[in-house]
């Protein structure tokens, strides 16, 4: 188990960002779900240390880092982009866990 800061521990009691079709929405095992793209282990992060990624509940962040079998992976890619993370970064704006 990797160690959390507090952009990871801020999942806890929030929603799902991706909300797939069978999305368990707020659950107690929704996590910070980093982008992929990374790497095996690697986290991304932007320019300012942020960490890049979203809300995600089980169903969903294990659809999206293992494939889901009616969404094709350039779907899952701009869903993500587009609304997930945008929206997490909302959240954590509110809560000052981004550095703008």
């Amino acid at each position: 188990m990797s160690k959390q800061n507090a952009q990871t521990k801020s999942a806890r009691g929030e929603a799902c960002s991706m909300r797939l079709d069978n999305c368990q929405g707020k659950s107690p095992n929704v996590v910070f779900a980093h982008k992929n793209g990374a790497g095996m282990g690697l986290k991304s992060k932007d320019d300012r240390g942020n960490e890049i990624g979203f809300y995600a509940c089980g169903y969903c962040h294990s659809s999206y880092d293992t494939g889901h079998p009616y969404y094709t992976k350039a779907f899952m890619e701009d869903l993500v982009d587009q609304f997930a993370i945008p929206e997490t970064r909302e959240k954590l704006k509110k809560k000052l866990l981004w550095k703008e």
